[in-house]
């Protein structure tokens, strides 16, 4: 299905039925894997750089000309060299390299006189089917191009992926009335049969011949998709599940159109009743899935329960996206579920039938390793937490633009010239389905837990027979050590497997973003003492990447020698006596490269791996570059700032700028270590929305670059916030003041909105120094909060963005929520420097009479704005929800509720 961002905002090829606590798989009910059957052949998945298993990679190299040198570069995620070697370019035909290689993601480089060019692949290591409630989102109901079911399929099967979520929509099914054409699901839903898949059609949406093409709200449109419904089932009649609409909690899905169902659950469970209602008479086998909401809603699915929803749903499924975040939080938002099913007492299953990290430059992106680190922690956290059928979300980005986030959700690249590449969620996705191929059933569906052993640590416990292994990730480099009474396997996040073995019985492991697995037939046991660890040192491109190793040989009964392998290379030995503990500076050679840098090693004692550390760096130039739109002495400036972070004097070969039609520059511009030059460049005279373009190069020629537009505001335009510290305490330490703004400024977006008393406010903004503050007084004649972390925007709840610079100016933002959940204040960053809770002492609320005061005071260290430019931008909503899902919202400033756009929040100057 198609999403949009919403903060605060096909066919089984098997018969048998769904039973409580069933994956839906190829062959629905069965336990491990699922054999495949009609995979396409390896030269299908070779054409988009997919290798499984005995396969060794054979590449193509582009556009190599005819006897040309060709270098190649193999490189691990972190930028580990794995393999390099030269080919000459063929006299005829394509061009190809055979790269031995074992299980893992790479990039791979090419380097000729012509030019260099980069490009992608996997190997997977070998597994006898999919797994059963493993699952992805497609779009092949959108048509074969670019969603090349041909090209798509037998990567999905060769992941072990079991499930596809995708359907053929009304609209196109139905475009005259009373006639429908599924050619478009018939032709993607053999191709998936081909392959090994099953399917989960998605009823949605909407059809011109009902209810004027609105989101159906009538009986006659309830009937009409009840019977496009029926229609579709009827292709593929042995089908197990259909899912009853999507996200009809949202405008997207739920308010198409001029229709008053408006995404309203009273209107969802009519319109789930009267289809669930017409299939149980042709299809009495067949499994319903709902209601797919966005997010984890909770009182508008209570409305939709209250009302006999349960008796029309065998799987209850949720959207619980909360991207770029981390997913810690989604154990809860499952269990919360759980919890409101249960009270009805009944038992349902329950999916998540998308879930998905963007991976981009955009606003609420991640990058690519985080997107891969995300797609195995979600699945596994959802599984441990009871989750029968998981869907990630989706498998193909749906465009080429790294800015766009509905384009990048994707593992694999968009199909061209009939072939994908594997992003770095491909590999580790596919790598997660092997590990939980064989894992028995146990308290959950697929015998997975989960629980934190140490603090910061994640452990899921994977059951496979008489081994056992563990999967553990740590949101930051955490040092682990595990007691193991014989050897282990350790395998790292894209499949790379090695042997590992205790030294005095303990194997020693650096835990990061990335989760990985030890696996092992005896026992496995959280130790006390972690016998080797390896710290980095943040470093700059040109220095080297140094950390610092610590053998701890406390608990040694003996001198033991260790050594410090990278690759191929011994880095350093040391020997410590028994009783003691040493620490040994040691470097990786420099950094060449900017960003982060993973350096993995391991050490060896006799012989023998006894421990898998890393060092991740976060390498920068060694000068960095910060423009910003400033008033300076009451006039518009724009301040270049050039910092010197080494610890040396640094030369910048050239300050260029160019701001409109206007140029200038600086040149041979010496700044000493820790010192910053700056300059102000006056904007009088420059026309809004005029853009400017600075380019700081270092001596050896490397540039550093800005660019962004200069919004300018009228003085009399701006909003004013005092120099004012305010206690975070719920008191309004304000009233009595003229506030800078209230709802009778506002947007109302709420759902029968009842006037002032039904929800309205005044807000205060204030600063000093150290933080930015915001006194929030609401009137509202029903205080209603039940949802925690990252759903907080569906409770009565303060919402607001804070900016950089003048609206439109920044390319990223913070947004911010706080609610007060029982006698809790929780708060969640869904963008921004961080994201998660804020710190605490940031926010208190208190709720008197039908007045609840918020008051926020955050850090401008942790908004990552510098109050010394005096300009900022705000915006600002208040949610509404009187118990029954939330009615809509009043906003101050706008781009938060319909839609992040930093264009459309308030200007303001901080006085003085």
């Amino acid at each position: 299905m198609k999403r949009r961002t919403f903060l605060g905002v096909g066919a089984a090829t098997a018969g048998a039925a769904l039973v409580h606590g069933s994956p839906l798989s190829a062959a629905a009910g069965t336990s491990g894997s699922t054999a495949l059957t009609g995979l396409s052949g390896p030269q299908a998945l070779a054409a988009s750089n997919v290798f499984v298993a005995p396969a060794v990679p054979r590449l193509v190299v582009p556009n190599a000309q005819p006897g040309e040198k060709i270098t190649v570069t193999v490189t691990a995620p972190g930028g580990d060299r794995i393999w390099s070697g030269t080919a000459r370019g063929a006299s005829s035909g394509a061009t190809t390299v055979v790269v031995p290689v074992g299980p893992g993601y790479y990039d791979v480089d090419y380097s000729t006189q012509s030019g260099t060019s980069t490009d992608s692949f996997c190997v997977l290591s070998k597994l006898a089917g999919v797994v059963p409630g493993l699952g992805v989102n497609t779009h092949f109901g959108f048509g074969p191009d670019p969603w090349d079911p041909n090209v798509l399929a037998p990567m999905v099967a060769a992941a072990g992926i079991a499930i596809v979520r995708d359907t053929q929509e009304w609209w196109g099914a139905e475009s005259a009335k009373g006639t429908y054409d599924f050619t478009l699901y018939t032709t993607y839903h053999d191709v998936l049969v081909g392959n090994g898949l099953t399917d989960l059609p998605v009823l949605s949406f909407n059809n011109a011949n009902y209810d004027g093409g609105a989101t159906p709200y009538t009986d006659a449109g309830r009937s009409g998709f009840a019977q496009y419904a029926v229609e579709l089932v009827r292709q593929n009649p042995k089908v197990a599940a259909v899912e009853v609409f999507n996200e009809f909690n949202i405008p997207t899905f739920g308010a198409r159109g001029n229709s008053p169902a408006n995404c309203q659950p009273d209107y969802y469970f009519l319109l789930l009743k009267a289809t669930v209602t017409e299939l149980r008479k042709h299809y009495p086998h067949l499994r319903y899935v709902a209601p797919a909401t966005a997010g984890v809603p909770l009182d508008w699915m209570k409305v939709v329960f209250d009302s006999g929803g349960l008796d029309y749903i065998d799987g209850v499924s949720i959207h619980p996206y909360n991207y770029p975040a981390s997913p810690d939080s989604l154990a809860q938002q499952i269990r919360s579920v759980a919890t409101l099913i249960e009270s009805y007492g009944v038992q349902r299953d329950i999916w998540i039938s998308e879930l998905g990290w963007p991976a981009g430059t955009a606003h609420l992106a991640v990058d690519t390793r985080s997107q891969a680190a995300y797609a195995v922690q979600g699945a596994a956290a959802a599984y441990a937490a009871g989750v029968t059928n998981f869907f990630w979300y989706d498998f193909m980005n749906d465009g080429t633009n790294p800015a766009e986030t509905e384009q990048n959700f994707g593992m694999v690249k968009m199909v061209s010239g009939g072939a994908s590449r594997p992003k770095p969620a491909y590999v580790s996705y596919a790598n997660l389905a092997r590990q939980i191929s064989g894992a028995a059933r146990g308290t959950t569906p697929t015998g997975l837990k989960q629980d934190s052993p140490v603090d910061a640590v994640s452990r899921v416990v994977i059951p496979n027979g008489a081994a056992t292994t563990w999967m553990l990730w740590a949101d930051s480099p955490t040092p682990f050590a595990v007691e193991a009474a014989r050897s282990a396997t350790f395998t790292d996040t894209y499949g790379d497997a090695s042997r590992v073995e205790g030294a005095d019985g303990l194997v020693s492991l650096t835990l990061g973003k990335e989760p990985v697995y030890l696996s092992a037939t005896g026992a496995l046991a959280v130790a006390s003492t972690v016998r080797h660890q390896l710290t980095a040192k943040d470093t700059k491109r040109g220095e080297n990447l140094t950390a610092t190793w610590v053998f701890d040989n406390s608990t040694g009964k003996r001198r033991a020698s260790a050594t410090l392998v990278s690759g191929r290379q011994v880095v350093a030995s040391v020997s410590v006596p028994a009783g003691g503990k040493q620490s040994t500076e040691v470097s990786f050679g420099p950094a060449t490269t900017v960003g982060r840098r993973t350096v993995h090693a391991s050490v060896t004692e006799s012989s023998a791996v006894v421990g898998k550390l890393v060092a991740d760096y976060e390498v920068a130039e060694p000068l960095s570059l910060a423009v910003q739109h400033v008033l300076k002495d009451g006039t518009d400036q724009l301040r270049i700032r050039v910092s010197n972070d080494s610890s040396a004097a640094q030369t910048a070969s050239t300050i260029a700028w160019t701001v409109g039609s206007a140029k200038d520059s600086a040149s041979n511009v010496s700044i000493a270590a820790g010192a910053v030059d700056e300059r102000f460049i006056s904007l009088t005279g420059v026309s809004g929305g005029t853009s400017y373009d600075v380019t700081t190069r270092l001596s050896d020629g490397t540039p550093l670059n800005a660019t962004g537009k200069v919004v300018i505001v009228a003085a009399a335009d701006l909003h004013h916030a005092a120099r004012k510290t305010i206690e975070i305490n719920g008191v309004n330490q304000l009233a009595g003041t003229t506030p800078t703004g209230s709802s009778n400024e506002g947007n109302v977006v709420v759902t029968g909105y009842n006037g002032p008393q039904d929800l309205s406010f005044d807000l205060w903004v204030t600063h000093d120094a150290d933080k930015l503050y915001l006194t929030v007084a609401v009137t509202d004649d029903v205080l209603h909060a039940t949802a925690g972390g990252d759903q907080v925007w569906q409770n009565d709840s303060l919402q607001f963005s804070v900016s950089s610079g003048t609206p439109g100016e920044a390319q990223s933002w913070n947004e911010i929520g706080a609610s007060l959940v029982g006698s809790d204040v929780d708060t969640w960053r869904w963008s921004g420097p961080a994201t998660g809770p804020l710190p605490a002492g940031d926010a208190a609320i208190v709720r008197s009479g039908t007045t609840t005061t918020y008051t926020t005071g955050v850090a401008w260290t942790d908004l990552g704005i510098d109050p010394t430019g005096t300009l900022i931008s705000v915006s600002m909503l208040v949610n509404d929800n009187d118990g029954q899902g939330r009615k809509g919202y009043i906003e101050w400033g706008s781009g938060i509720g319909n839609g992040k756009d930093s264009a459309l929040f308030k200007a303001f100057v901080l006085d003085a």
